[in-house]
């Protein structure tokens, strides 16, 4: 048993880290980006090796695009009690699960976008913590998240229904509406 665990240790952490997570900056976005499937899991760096994600560290990406799927096809009075809320939550780098061979790197050069001051960026980070949100692959996923906190729009890139670097108005407008209702209660 000792040595299926330890095979199955090293595979989950087998990773790639880029350099530039080193010298990583409160606010940036670190990409995990996966080998097989193309996608990533996108973070934002909150300092001390640490990153705020919205994402379940214990599913893969098929596992994650077959919740969205289920969102589709049950109706959402039935599907509450298949499909659980993920909750927005920070992590050490090293302790996220990620498929075997995933590169993790900062990158800031994807969306094409300015980033908000670094107030801003914090003040996302506190509002969202420990949020709970339903996980939508193409409406809402780790990457309208990082790149709403970073830059106050939620660009979803990894699934191309619409031009590279266009917020997800839906999106970006409920997650400024939560930011808004938060602030006039003092939260």
């Amino acid at each position: 048993m000792s040595l299926l665990w330890s095979w199955d240790n090293l595979l989950s952490t087998w990773k790639q880290v880029d350099k530039s997570v080193d010298t990583a900056a409160i606010g940036d976005l670190i990409e995990f980006l996966q080998p097989w499937s193309g996608l990533s899991l996108w973070a934002v760096y909150v300092g001390e090796g640490h990153v705020m994600h919205f994402g379940v560290g214990d599913e893969n990406t098929t596992q994650k695009a077959c919740r969205s799927l289920i969102k589709i096809l049950i109706p959402k009075s039935k599907s509450g009690s298949i499909l659980k809320k993920t909750r927005i939550c920070t992590q050490k780098i090293s302790e996220i699960r990620v498929p075997p061979g995933t590169t993790i790197r900062v990158n800031n050069n994807k969306h094409n976008l300015a980033p908000s001051t670094l107030d801003e960026i914090l003040y996302r980070c506190h509002t969202f913590h420990h949020q709970e949100f339903n996980y939508d692959m193409v409406k809402f996923n780790s990457e309208h998240f990082a790149t709403f906190v970073r830059y106050g729009q939620a660009v979803g890139n990894q699934i191309s229904l619409k031009p590279n670097s266009k917020a997800n108005a839906d999106t970006t407008q409920t997650l400024q509406m939560i930011i808004q209702q938060r602030a006039e209660a003092g939260l």
